[in-house]
């Protein structure tokens, strides 16, 4: 009997005490989460879900580690606000992968992120065309941020004069010093057209980091850039 009653017990008083600390901690998306929230929410939750599944001769010593656990962000939160540069250090900063026509080669590297999952995410957000972007940012939780072009940016009041016409994705002939042959092909070029476009632009086909064809033959190149940038 005392044993039923301890199984009872053990998950009404593990979920008592993890509503309070989501209370104390404050609520958030799960997108909205950073690695180290992640981290501790999985801690906390594990050490709950170990306190109703082992049996413990001290049940205060798992309760004090959850609580310990959600104590030290929610003083490091506190800390953070007060002193920016801990927060900083702490957080990170936000990035800018994207801006001005020019992707950052060494931030997408320190983003942990390749060409091919950023284009992804660029398509994702509605921008199969990179042209139309501004700027790009990462920002500290992981999710990227989009400022597209004035030309590009959402309905606003006043545009409904303005007229719409339907648009061809753009091709892409190379990526990452690579060309895509097949590529060439459907827009009715072949590897000579690319050379001498490359050679009267004097660009090498190693710098380019991507190239499009676009509808009105025109060719859109972003080459490798070495810089890095924080946003500010």
């Amino acid at each position: 009997m005392m044993k039923l009653l301890e199984f009872i017990i053990l998950p009404i008083l593990s979920l008592i005490v993890l509503f309070f600390l989501t209370k104390l901690l404050g609520y958030r998306q799960v997108s909205q989460l950073s690695m180290y929230d992640y981290i501790i929410g999985i801690t906390i939750g594990s050490i709950a879900s170990e306190l109703i599944m082992k049996d413990f001769a001290h049940i205060l010593k798992p309760l004090i580690g959850m609580i310990i656990y959600a104590l030290f962000p929610y003083f490091l939160s506190k800390i953070t606000y007060r002193y920016p540069k801990i927060r900083y250090l702490v957080e990170g900063r936000p990035i800018v992968l994207y801006e001005n026509d020019q992707i950052y080669n060494n931030q997408l590297k320190k983003a942990k992120m390749d060409l091919d999952e950023f284009l992804m995410q660029c398509r994702i957000n509605g921008y199969f065309d990179i042209s139309q972007i501004n700027q790009v940012v990462l920002e500290t939780n992981g999710t990227l941020s989009f400022l597209p072009k004035e030309e590009y940016r959402p309905y606003q009041l006043g545009d409904s004069q303005k007229i719409i016409q339907d648009k061809k994705l753009p091709v892409l002939l190379v990526k990452e010093g690579s060309v895509l042959v097949d590529q060439l092909k459907n827009i009715g070029r072949d590897r000579t057209w690319l050379d001498q476009l490359l050679k009267v632009k004097n660009i090498s086909l190693q710098h380019i980091y991507l190239m499009y064809y676009l509808e009105n033959s025109q060719e859109i190149i972003f080459e490798l850039s070495n810089e890095e940038k924080d946003f500010i």
